[in-house]
Order: C-alpha cells, then structure tokens, then sequence
C-alpha cells in the first residue's frame, strides 16, 4: 500500500507536471523556461517519492541522475528513459543557471517522455496508474470513497456542479443521513421500531413536527449542532472543513440507503461564476476531511465487527423498550421469523433474569430492543 506522504509526493508532482504542460505549449521564451523547470522539478518529486515508496537511501544524493542509480540499487530494476529525462534536466540548467532558453523543438515532446515515465514507473514499483493516485486510496472502502471517487472524476471531465453534488453526497451519507427525521413521520416509537437511534435532536422526533416543518425532502435532516461538534471532536473531523462544505454545496436526500437521490439545487451554489473554484476547494477539502477521519479511525482498537444472532421458540415473540418486561412493548417478530441479530446478553433492571439485545436490519425488517430470555431457543 502507497503511504499518504508518498501518494501527497506524488500529486505534487502531477500538479507540477500538469502546470509545465500548460507553459510548454507557449511559443514564448520565459514561457518554455518556466516549463522545463517545472517539468523537471515534476520528475525530481516523483523520484523521491519513488525513492521513499521502495526505502532507496537518498540522502547522499548530490545529483539528479544519481536517483536513478539509489532506486535501480534498491529494486533491482532499471528505470525507463534515463538519457532522455538527463536531457531535461540540462535544459533545465541552462534556462535556470546561464539564462539560455530552450529551442521549441527541443521541448514538444518532453511532456510525452515524461508522461511514459511516470506511468511506466508507477506500473512496475506502485502497482497502479499513475493518473489513479489520489488520497482516496487511503480511505476505507465503501460507499463514501466511491462518491469521492466519481467526485473527482466529474472535476477533471469539467463538471463541476457535479463534483460539488457528489462531495455533498459523500458528507450525506457519512455524517447527515443520521438526522434524518422521516422515521418520526407517522408517529411509531423511535420510528421504524427504531432501528438505530436517531441523532435528531429531540424535539424534530416527532409526527407534528414533520408536519409543520418539512417543507421539501431536504427538510427532514435537522441537525442537532451541539451533538455534531462533539461528534467532529471525537472522530477527528475538521468542523471548519465541514461547516464550509456544506455552506458550498447543494442539500442532498436519500430515501432509505438505496432511494433515488434528491438534490436541491440552489442556483447562488451552482453559479457558474466562481464555480471552478469552488468545486476545486470542496473536492480537496472532503477528500481530506474523510482521509484524517477514517485515519483516526484506524488507530481506534475495538473488537471485530460481526453479525450475532439468536433462535427464537415462537413466532411474534414481543421486543421490549427497556430490559423489563413491564416496559413497553416496541414491536413483535412476524410469522416465519426464527433467527433475529443480537448484540449482548444483560440482566433486566429489575432483576428478573436475563434479556437478549435485539438489533436486526434485514430484508427491510427493523427490530431494535430487548427479548426476555424465556423466549430464546439455547
């Protein structure tokens, strides 16, 4: 696996590649200078990180082609186009050192040179395609790092409202969905036999409040803002980053996990003045967002996550509020179900023997709550 600060070495020198391609097309002098600076300090960013990615010692490297020479001892393998990226680096110090501006036809085909190189280089040592690193890579996989990932492909292919929507997806899916208040709507406890506790502040947990309040889709996420800072705090989210994410993006919803999505399309958030910008900023600053959260995450040590469950003697076996038989009965397993997920085993509050912690979500079933132990087949 590339490590963050190689994959950081590595899209610096892209940027630096991609900002020298721009100057080269130029017909102009200064213009080509400044390309084949940029291009080589493109290719030196690359060796290094290279260089670190394989634990090439460099650091008695005085030269630039003794690169070549640290990586090729260290892999065992001989790096492509070293004449051609030698003769780039003497352009380069001809321009920078004594002045002396490199010919057009000396540089029209150095981007292509240098575009083999990397992504030779990256095929053989990374094990990838050198126009596929990104930070996203070190996210965990799921959901959110697919959104980012169609995020960024929407900013290169130039549709920028696009990115802006599926990095507010990605903040929907990861932080907002869990204020949704749709579940309150018609006033069963805890909504859907309260699959998971809703993070809603209370008093939008209810079917008047929806009511009077939801307007449109996007209304039913209602934020409990003290919660959610606490919330940043403990899982290592900028709140900064985020509160500035959702400022710039449009509102999304989601029925369900798998519903069509819903986008309110502001048209301030989606003006085309500015709108580069913006989606260059949002799309930089969710994907760090998430990498440092999920990087936090990583570090935390729990237990192993996996489904438990339990067999049940009868059907509508009654699921309890509390761990108590006198506590109210939030819902009943249906006919033809034997088995429901489990988390824990507890004793009741009242002393009364031991409760089975019921938390089952399958086949758009939601059961959440507590069975008495009488009802459990051992």
């Amino acid at each position: 696996m590339i490590d963050a600060k190689t994959i950081n070495r590595i899209l610096l020198a892209r940027r630096l590649y991609e900002l020298a391609c721009d100057h080269l097309k130029s017909e102009i002098d200064l213009s080509l200078s400044i390309g084949v600076n940029l291009l080589q300090d493109s290719v030196e960013a690359f060796l290094i990180a290279i260089a670190a990615h394989v634990q090439a010692d460099i650091s008695k490297t005085k030269t630039f082609d003794k690169y070549f020479d640290d990586i090729n001892k260290e892999t065992g393998k001989v790096l492509p186009l070293r004449t051609r990226l030698n003769d780039l680096n003497k352009l380069r110090v001809n321009s920078k050192h004594h002045g002396l501006a490199p010919a057009k036809s000396e540089v029209i085909d150095l981007p292509i040179i240098v575009k083999a190189f990397f992504e030779e280089v990256s095929s053989s040592l990374l094990e990838c395609h050198f126009s596929s690193i990104s930070l996203i890579d070190l996210m965990r996989d799921g959901e959110v790092k697919e959104l980012l990932r169609q995020a960024q492909a929407y900013f290169k292919n130039g549709q920028h409202e696009e990115c802006l929507v599926a990095c507010r997806k990605a903040i929907y899916v990861r932080i907002e969905s869990s204020y949704d208040i749709l579940p309150f709507a018609d006033g069963k406890p805890g909504g859907l036999l309260g699959i998971f506790p809703s993070k809603a502040p209370y008093y939008a947990r209810g079917p008047e409040y929806v009511e009077k309040y939801v307007k449109e889709p996007t209304d039913y996420i209602v934020l409990d803002y003290e919660k959610i800072e606490i919330e940043f705090i403990k899982f290592g989210i900028d709140s900064q980053s985020f509160w500035n994410i959702w400022r710039l993006t449009p509102d999304v919803y989601r029925y369900g996990s798998e519903g069509d999505w819903i986008v309110k399309r502001e048209f301030k958030k989606v003006d085309n003045n500015g709108l580069l910008e913006r989606a260059e900023y949002v799309l930089d600053a969710t994907i760090n967002l998430f990498v440092s959260a999920d990087k936090k995450l990583s570090s935390s040590k729990s237990p192993d996550y996996k489904n438990y469950f339990c067999s049940l003697k009868q059907p509508k076996v009654p699921i309890y509020e509390k761990a108590d038989r006198n506590s109210k009965v939030v819902g009943t397993t249906p006919e033809g179900l034997t088995e429901v997920f489990v988390d824990y085993t507890v004793s009741g509050l009242k002393n009364d023997g031991l409760y089975w912690k019921v938390s089952h979500f399958k086949d758009n079933l939601y059961l959440w709550g507590y069975i008495a132990d009488e009802y459990v087949d051992q």
